[in-house]
């Protein structure tokens, strides 16, 4: 397996690997290299040496250069999703979109490869002023386990679209995928060096980016705790950073609702990857007057989905890795026993191997005990009386990543999107996220923006040229 795609394609400089498991099954499916400080500062190295000349690319030439990557992912779409699958858990259905959604996302960059420009004006006694946009120069994108694809697309085509060359640290539990669709990049045109792949563990390997003092930008998705150290580590070198962090989006069901739409909005969403995604429906709101009907379909719903190996007909697939599916049970075990929420649905481990986890309903849960998010398939419902009262529960966790609110009523519907605390607020419908909208979170969520035309303002910085009249 190629350590960094700098054209040198060796392994790790401590010669150790990790291996790489099978959710489904708890099998080993193949071992990446074990980086380490000295392989990222080969990588570093690698991105100097390249940068330079990626950043004189033409952007009509970067433009072509990031389509023909989305051709190439397009035409691999299925292997790519099966390779995705078979590391990450999710049914090949969704690894699928996601590959296809990766494509995408580089399409898009492409597409605004020509936007990347300043300002410009006559100040009076003062002369011509002229602000350009330049590139960082190397850039830092840490990768989680959980939508590889898609994110290692948010990160390395901002920073290949506005010049920069990219050093990616995947998860080491999902990093194949990524390395494929590094080399489909290479493969479409982007110089040896400007994109590198570093494998290995978060606290050796993603260490090691986070400290570079020649990176000058990290981009990093994964927990609070990960993210607080991030930040702390990265504070020495004075280097950018945009921290996505997770959530507990509340989705808000109001009174006058299309209930059903609303039921299958909410058990798509909140299931949807095994539960394991940052902007899923985490704590489910529903007015008072409909919550028993909401359960009760909600229940009959849930009974339906098919549990098991991604690579089969199923609706939901395996927790990413042991420690996750341990971690959901505790939370579920915890409000059960404490009486802050009743057991409808599920609830349990699954016999057999693999880190299967059925899927769970809880209603009538306190505000209180999912005050954290549950990173994985659990819906716990929460009832409200009014609409102040839905939107207080929204805003009182330290969460502000998405939310959504389902009504009829346009008035409803701007007075929660303006109230609720979140960097996304969806009317009727949860999780879409198209590259052309800005996506990031407030307080514990996070800081910085990806995609929409934001990502241009995190991956550039501005020079300022005054000419003298």
């Amino acid at each position: 397996m190629q350590m960094f795609l700098d054209g040198s394609g060796r392994d790790s400089l401590s010669g150790s690997t990790l291996p790489v498991y099978n959710p489904a099954t708890g099998t080993v499916i193949d071992t990446v290299p074990a980086g380490n400080a000295d392989d990222v500062a080969a990588a570093v190295a690698a991105a100097e040496t390249a940068r330079t000349k990626w950043a004189g690319v033409s952007q009509a030439d970067k433009s072509r250069i990031l389509i023909a990557a989305g051709a190439l992912i397009r035409e691999e779409a299925n292997t790519l999703a099966t390779l995705l699958t078979t590391e990450q858990g999710k049914p090949f259905r969704e690894a699928k979109d996601e590959i296809l959604g990766t494509a995408h996302i580089f399409e898009y960059y492409a597409s605004m490869t020509g936007s990347i420009r300043g300002d410009a004006a006559v100040l009076p006694k003062y002369g011509y002023m002229n602000v350009v946009r330049k590139p960082l120069g190397i850039c830092g994108a840490i990768v989680p386990w959980n939508m590889p694809a898609i994110i290692f697309g948010w990160k390395a085509g901002a920073a290949l679209a506005c010049g920069n060359a990219v050093v990616v640290k995947p998860s080491e539990t999902a990093p194949l995928t990524v390395l494929r669709l590094a080399e489909l990049l290479t493969a479409a045109g982007v110089p040896g060096g400007a994109l590198n792949v570093v494998t290995g563990s978060g606290a050796v390997a993603g260490n090691a980016v986070v400290r570079n003092a020649d990176i000058r930008h990290v981009s990093f998705t994964g927990s609070v705790a990960t993210g607080r150290a991030v930040s702390l580590a990265a504070a020495p070198t004075l280097k950018k950073l945009t921290l996505e962090l997770g959530g507990n989006d509340a989705f808000i069901v109001a009174a006058d609702a299309d209930l059903d739409a609303a039921v299958a909005g909410a058990v798509r969403n909140r299931f949807y990857n095994c539960g394991q995604v940052c902007t899923s429906a985490k704590r489910i709101l529903v007015d008072a007057g409909c919550v028993d009907e909401f359960v009760r379909k909600a229940k009959a719903a849930i009974e339906k989905l098919v549990v098991g190996n991604g690579l089969e007909k199923v609706n939901m697939g395996p927790l990413n890795n042991p420690g996750q599916r341990d971690a959901v049970a505790s939370a579920v075990d915890r409000i059960v026993q404490e009486e802050c929420g009743r057991l409808i649905f599920g609830g349990k481990k699954q016999e057999g191997p693999g880190n299967f986890y059925a899927p769970t309903l809880l209603s009538d849960v306190s505000p209180d005990a999912v005050s954290e998010e549950i990173f994985g398939p659990v819906m716990p419902v929460i009832p409200f009386a009014t609409l102040d009262e839905a939107v207080e529960i929204a805003n009182s966790t330290p969460y502000g990543l998405g939310a959504s609110i389902w009504t009829k009523n346009i008035t409803t519907a701007c007075t929660a999107a303006e109230q609720i605390r979140s960097g996304v607020v969806w009317v009727n419908r949860h999780l879409i996220l198209p590259p052309e909208i800005p996506f990031g979170g407030t307080g514990n969520s996070g800081y910085g923006r990806e995609n929409g035309r934001e990502f241009i303002y995190e991956y550039t910085e501005p020079k300022s040229i005054l000419i003298g009249l």
